[in-house]
């Protein structure tokens, strides 16, 4: 539930968002992903767990363990996407080098991107504030600068808490209409020990089937 209050006349949230980025190393969050079809009007919702870490200055490294309604374990790494889902014990393999660059820019909103990067690429604006999973946050809303850019996501919002410079949800809007929500809960930002490679990776069984679809 949202409860919409007041804005104030300034806001210290994009200066947060900056000081953040510049620390960010890594995170994990329980996390809800809510996918909406606008044709037929439908939420999907999935549950799990996230984990990010920094690997380098443009780079980022993800394990995403979904398991509700169904078990399926997303690894970003290396520029690649593999989706593995228990039920069929098979791994989807994605190559996403030709977008490199854009991937982890887009990955990397909210959680390690330098404000004037995002500046770069979206246009800026500070919205309304509001009550989400009990914080006072600030919604900031971008929209692509780039023509190509608007051609697949017409806006991106951030709702960040008071106090903090990350976001506790993400929401992408399609040109579709459809859209994808991330809403975090339980975020830990620099966990300590740092997360290391091993511990984002698949646990796989010795017979899993390794499907390319790109091929």
């Amino acid at each position: 539930m949202i409860a919409a209050i007041p804005a104030p006349a300034q806001d210290p949230v994009l200066a947060r968002i900056d000081a953040a980025a510049a620390k960010f190393q890594g995170m994990s969050a329980k996390v809800d992903h809510i996918t909406h079809t606008a044709v037929i009007n439908d939420d999907s919702k999935e549950s799990g767990t996230v984990k990010w870490r920094k690997v380098s200055a443009n780079q980022l490294q993800g394990l995403l363990n979904f398991t509700q309604p169904d078990s399926r374990i997303l690894l970003f790494k290396d520029r690649k996407l593999q989706i593995f889902t228990p039920a069929s014990n098979s791994v989807q393999v994605y190559d996403l080098s030709r977008y490199s660059g854009q991937i982890e820019q887009f990955l990397m909103i909210g959680f390690g991107t330098p404000l004037a990067e995002i500046q770069r690429a979206y246009t800026i604006a500070v919205k309304d504030r509001a009550v989400l999973g009990g914080k006072t946050t600030t919604r900031i809303e971008l929209v692509p600068r780039s023509p190509e850019g608007l051609k697949r996501v017409t806006k991106m919002e951030l709702w960040i808490p008071d106090g903090a410079g990350y976001p506790i949800q993400e929401k992408v809007h399609e040109p579709s209409g459809d859209s994808e929500a991330w809403v975090y809960s339980d975020v830990v930002i620099n966990p300590s020990p740092p997360l290391k490679d091993a511990d984002l990776k698949l646990n796989l069984p010795k017979n899993v089937q390794f499907i390319y679809p790109q091929k």
